[in-house]
C-alpha cells in the first residue's frame, strides 16, 4: 500500500496539546477512529491515532495516522491508500488543516485553550464509543465510554452545561443492560453519538472563534 508522510511543527504548543489540535482537525462526521494510544511518562508524551477517512465523491478511504512525541516536538502525518495519485493532494490538504488548527489553538488564551483541549478529549471518547458500536457493540463498554465523555463535559461546565443535560438521554438505552447490543439499538445509538460529536465540534469552534474575534 503506497504511503506518504510529512512533519508539522507544533509551534509553542506542547506535543500533547498539538496532538489534540491535530486530532480535532482530522476527526469529523466522515472519519472513523480505528486506534488511539496516548502515554504520559516521566520523559513526556507519546500519542498515536489512526483514522479511516472517506474521500469525497468516492467509495475509497484513506488511512491517516498521527504521531506526536515529546522527544521530538512535532506532529508526523502519514497517509496510505491504494491510489497513489491521490495521496499527495490529500496529504497536503490534511497537513494544512492541522497547521491551521495548531495556529488557532496556539492563539487561544489559557482558559479557552484548556476548555477546547479538554473538549477534544470528549470528542475522542465519543469516537471510541462509535468504533465500539460499529465493530463489537457491547452495552457495558459503550456505556463506560459515553459516561466518561459526559463526566468530562460536566467538569468543563459553563458553555458545555446544556450539552451535559441533553447527553443524559443518550445514556438511557445503555443503562442496566449487559452483553451485545441489538443491531437496531446500536444503529440508533451510533446516530446519537454522531450528533454529539457534531455538537462538541461546534462548541470547540465557538471557543476558538471567540478567541479570534477578541
Amino acid at each position: 500500500m503506497p504511503k506518504l508522510s510529512t512533519v508539522i511543527e507544533t509551534r509553542e504548543l506542547s506535543p500533547s496539546l498539538a496532538f489534540g489540535a491535530a486530532y480535532f482537525s482530522i476527526s469529523s462526521i466522515g472519519t472513523r477512529l480505528s486506534d488511539i494510544q496516548e502515554t504520559y511518562t516521566e520523559d513526556g508524551f507519546v500519542g498515536n491515532a489512526t483514522f479511516s477517512v472517506g474521500i469525497p465523491d468516492s467509495s475509497s478511504r484513506l488511512q491517516v495516522t498521527l504521531r506526536a512525541d515529546s522527544a521530538a516536538p512535532k506532529i508526523t502525518l502519514e497517509i496510505a491508500d491504494g491510489d497513489k495519485t491521490k495521496l499527495r493532494s490529500y496529504l497536503d490538504e490534511i497537513a494544512q488543516r492541522i497547521k491551521d488548527a495548531i495556529t488557532r489553538f496556539s492563539n487561544a488564551p489559557g482558559i479557552k485553550l484548556a476548555q477546547a483541549s479538554r473538549a477534544v478529549l470528549v470528542e475522542r471518547k465519543l469516537d471510541e464509543a462509535l468504533d465500539q458500536l460499529l465493530t463489537k457493540p457491547d452495552y457495558q463498554k459503550v456505556y463506560v465510554l459515553v459516561a466518561d465523555a459526559r463526566e468530562r463535559l460536566i467538569r468543563l461546565g459553563g458553555v458545555f452545561e446544556p450539552a451535559t443535560l441533553q447527553m443524559s438521554a443518550m445514556m438511557t438505552p445503555l443503562s442496566g443492560h449487559t452483553g451485545p447490543i441489538p443491531q437496531k439499538v446500536h444503529e440508533d445509538l451510533a446516530l446519537d453519538v454522531l450528533r454529539w460529536k457534531k455538537r462538541i465540534k461546534q462548541l470547540v469552534e465557538s471557543l476558538l472563534s471567540e478567541t479570534e474575534e477578541e
